[in-house]
């Protein structure tokens, strides 16, 4: 798992992608620009776009002169042309860099005619007189020349300009060169391509770099979810290693007591015995004294028996379980083997007529014949055993299963009731409240054997005395079997 305090790993932004495909179009259009231009720039030149170009710059220059003389020969020098005259409204030519041409009449029809109405106008044509330019002669009468009659803008005059024609075709004629201009525009689109592909490189890189530590994080994430499954069955097994380890020791003490337990429980009554038999051997003494002596040697034996059997039945249940024929009985039978054992006084039975109850009377017998020796064992003067359809405690423990349908019989004592601290563990075997007597077997096979029968048992107990409570299987409908004998 990534702790909270590491480092978070981040995808690299679309942001950059976006980027650099915006610098990529920017790089785009700027190319496009710059094959605009130099399409623009090396597209042949048309003769008007040429004759109106100068016709508007000799204007201006004819405008802002002090006289007509000075501003033809200023246009004449800033035009790449061979003459510039300005002619009046009548088609005579006022004012000229050429000297022949001042006072003469224009010689084209369509030229007075584009003066006459202020219309632009172009004519290829020879020329009626000499041109000469600074007293040299440049051009003789009959040669071809361009003759352009553009009216000005204060529609006084018009100006009359001469080309040359292949002069003038060599100014259609754009240079083959790449534009100044377009070496610009290209250099940006190149610039723009060089960032794009910088951001893209750099985007690429980050990329990379994220699906490496992205891998690598997922490979950490399954070696720490590994070991954190690894530390989970280590944990739980140093957790069932400590559990066995209690438990071996819980049945280590619980052997070691029981090992003193039956050592002192046997002891007792066989050097009882043993003793009676040697005074019995050795001693002469009255026949009250014999008597008294025999009844105590018969109890210790009796006891002796008992604690075999115990110790008989315990390892009998652990070895082959505890199995009981079931029947079902009146449960006036039932509390026939009540009164047996309790007698007197006899069982009381609250609320039961027409119930049957499943069971196995023996092993019921037995079981209530145990509970009642224990109270009166451990100082109970009174006993009594309380049969009813609803519970008569609410028990402290209660182990076994408790049946959904059940009648509860009840032993309840007078005695001085079971240490608390004790309470939690009185149905385990081997175990015993203080000094008492016994093997600490008794309640742990009433346990067995009420389980056995499909039920459970609890027990309340308090400084007024304790109560066993017995839940047994049972119905309302009278059984038509006999209890078995």
């Amino acid at each position: 798992m990534v702790s909270a305090s590491e480092p978070r790993l981040r995808r690299p932004s679309a942001w950059w992608l976006a980027l650099a495909i915006l610098t990529i179009v920017l790089a785009v259009a700027t190319a496009v620009a710059a094959l605009i231009v130099q399409r623009n720039a090396t597209r042949p030149i048309g003769e008007g776009v040429v004759f109106v170009s100068d016709a508007e710059l000799v204007d201006q220059i004819v405008a802002g002169a002090p006289d007509l003389d000075v501003g033809v020969r200023m246009a004449r020098n800033e035009l790449d042309v061979e003459a510039v005259s300005v002619v009046d409204s009548g088609g005579f030519v006022v004012s000229s860099t050429s000297d022949p041409l001042i006072g003469q009449l224009l010689s084209s029809d369509l030229l007075r005619s584009a003066v006459e109405k202020g219309r632009f106008s172009a004519l290829a044509s020879p020329i009626g007189q000499d041109i000469w330019l600074d007293g040299v002669l440049a051009w003789p009468v009959d040669t071809v020349l361009y003759q352009v009659v553009a009216p000005s803008e204060d529609g006084l005059h018009s100006l009359l300009i001469h080309y040359d024609v292949s002069s003038l075709l060599s100014r259609r004629t754009p240079p083959g060169s790449l534009q100044p201009e377009t070496l610009e525009l290209l250099a940006i689109s190149v610039i723009f391509l060089l960032a794009a592909a910088t951001i893209l490189f750099g985007r690429g890189r980050a990329a990379r770099r994220y699906h490496r530590l992205a891998i690598e994080s997922e490979v950490l994430r399954k070696h720490s979810a590994e070991l954190e499954a690894s530390n989970l069955a280590l944990e739980g097994a140093r957790n069932s290693a400590e559990h066995a380890l209690a438990m071996a020791e819980e049945k280590i003490r619980i052997r070691s007591e029981f090992v003193l337990m039956i050592n002192h429980e046997l002891r007792t009554p066989l050097t009882s015995v043993v003793t009676g038999a040697d005074l019995l051997r050795t001693t002469e003494m009255s026949g009250k004294e014999r008597d008294s002596l025999l009844e105590s040697m018969i109890h210790d034996g009796k006891r002796l028996v008992e604690i075999v059997d115990q110790i008989l039945a315990m390892a009998r249940i652990e070895n082959k379980g505890v199995s009981s024929e079931l029947v079902d009985v009146p449960f006036e039978t039932v509390c026939d083997i009540h009164s047996e054992v309790i007698a007197p006084p006899p069982a009381q039975c609250h609320g039961l007529d027409g119930w049957t109850v499943k069971t196995d009377p023996t092993a019921l017998k037995l079981v209530l014949g145990s509970l009642v020796d224990n109270a009166r064992t451990h100082g109970a003067e009174n006993v009594s055993v309380v049969c009813s359809t609803e519970p008569r405690v609410d028990p402290t423990v209660e182990v076994g299963s408790r049946p959904d349908q059940a009648v509860f019989v009840s032993v309840i004592d007078d005695g001085p009731g079971i240490d608390p601290d004790f309470l939690p563990r009185v149905f385990e075997k081997f175990e015993k409240s203080g000094f008492s007597s016994g093997t600490g077997l008794g309640l742990y096979m009433v346990w067995m054997v009420v389980d056995s029968m499909m039920g459970s048992v609890a027990v309340a107990s308090s400084e007024s005395g304790t109560t066993f409570q017995i839940a047994l299987p049972a119905s309302t409908v009278r059984a038509t079997a006999a209890m078995p004998k």
